[in-house]
């Protein structure tokens, strides 16, 4: 993708001029998550909003299990 995720360097904007391949899988990414409801962060390119966000004011506090 042309970066490590939670990089804050222009280079992880998904619109920086970078490799015509990661510019692709960035893009990629992008498509898929807006199809699936998700808004794109302009400034990172890891980082998608739920838009219609079903609890919006509602702050989860449990813990998450991991295998």
């Amino acid at each position: 993708m042309g970066s490590p995720y939670d990089f804050f360097d222009p280079i992880s904007w998904p619109a920086a001029a970078i490799d015509p391949n990661i510019r692709a899988n960035r893009l990629l990414l992008q498509t898929l998550m807006s199809a699936a409801g998700f808004a794109p962060y302009g400034q990172e390119w890891w980082h998608f909003t739920l838009k219609n966000e079903p609890f919006p004011d509602t702050y989860f506090e449990f813990p998450v299990a991991v295998r």
